[in-house]
């Protein structure tokens, strides 16, 4: 009988040590989070983010991934209400910022989108993209010289931003300066944004600015421009 119960506590202590290595951490659930963000399985990104906050509600980078999860999904609302949290811990979290402009943006809140992005421009002067962002939102309320002065300086801080080229390519179209939107579509396409080949195509006949034809333009001014904005992952 001895000999039993010595086997047996043998057993619990194994049992026992195996379900203690088994036994995640907050650290373990935040990246199985991230590494399933990675793989592009934001479901499943979303339950670890939220086993961390779980464990420990303070967790802001929790916050933040969890909110850039839920925009990968469509979820704009809870990415929104995700930011809002980071941003009451983290107030000179620019990159918070911009992702909320996002959001907004996305949610139909353009002038809340223009706020955030005046933020995130405040913190840091030097942020390419929510000057772009900015600008769409300028666009799509039709101030197109806001829109392009913002292009503009999307451009001088990233030279090689595409997409920048491309709708400043569209508004100078719009306002018939053909040939200068045609060198944006011609630059935009030599940095491999396909959409531009399409308005090269469609505009300028075989594809080069000398063959745009500015009475032509003018005509089909109502062309399509690519404003939606994209969060930034790098948190």
């Amino acid at each position: 009988m001895k000999k039993f119960f010595i086997v047996l506590a043998a057993g619990l202590l194994s049992v026992g040590s195996v379900f203690a290595q088994k036994q995640k951490t907050i650290t373990d659930y935040f990246n199985d989070g991230i590494r399933s963000y990675r793989m592009g399985s934001y479901k499943e990104a979303i339950v670890s983010f939220n086993k961390v906050l779980e464990l420990n509600p303070k967790f802001t980078e929790a916050y933040g991934n969890l909110g850039n999860a839920k925009f990968r999904l469509g979820d704009y609302k809870g990415a929104k209400d995700a930011y809002d949290i980071v941003l009451s811990k983290q107030s000179k979290d620019f990159l918070t910022y911009y992702n909320r402009a996002v959001a907004r943006k996305e949610l139909g809140d353009i002038k809340g989108s223009i706020e955030d992005n005046n933020k995130a421009i405040a913190i840091n002067p030097k942020f390419a993209e929510a000057y772009y962002n900015r600008g769409n939102s300028y666009a799509e309320q039709g101030d197109d010289k806001a829109a392009l002065k913002d292009y503009n300086k999307a451009i001088a801080l990233t030279p090689q931003f595409a997409k920048a080229y491309y709708n400043r390519g569209h508004l100078r179209y719009k306002e018939g300066d053909v040939e200068a939107a045609a060198l944006d579509w011609e630059r935009a396409a030599s940095l491999d944004y396909y959409k531009a080949f399409d308005s090269l195509k469609e505009y300028c006949g075989i594809g080069t600015q000398s063959d745009c034809d500015p009475t032509e333009g003018m005509e089909n001014s109502g062309t399509t421009m690519d404003t939606k904005g994209d969060i930034k992952d790098d948190k």
